[in-house]
């Protein structure tokens, strides 16, 4: 299975939409706030930003930092220590 990564593509026009498509995979986009989240293969990411980045109508292009593990949720912290009870 190949790793994906998760690429935020800022846009001025939603006509770029069709361009962005052929490129990975859509799995959310936004027409008010103008933006869309595009899955590519890690292997493939940089030639992509370097391809989104140079279509007439994208703003720019961020990595999502989703699965990051600085910003992972870590269930052990949050999670309630053992209780005993007190007799």
């Amino acid at each position: 299975m190949q790793e994906r990564i998760a690429l935020i593509v800022y846009f001025k026009n939603l006509k770029v939409l069709k361009r962005i498509k052929r490129l990975g995979h859509v799995s959310y986009f936004h027409k008010k706030r103008k933006y869309a989240i595009l899955y590519v293969n890690a292997s493939e990411q940089a030639d992509i930003t370097k391809t989104l980045e140079s279509l007439r109508h994208v703003r720019r292009v961020d990595v999502s930092k989703l699965d990051d593990s600085a910003y992972q949720l870590h269930v052990e912290a949050f999670s309630k220590p053992d209780e005993s009870p007190d007799s």
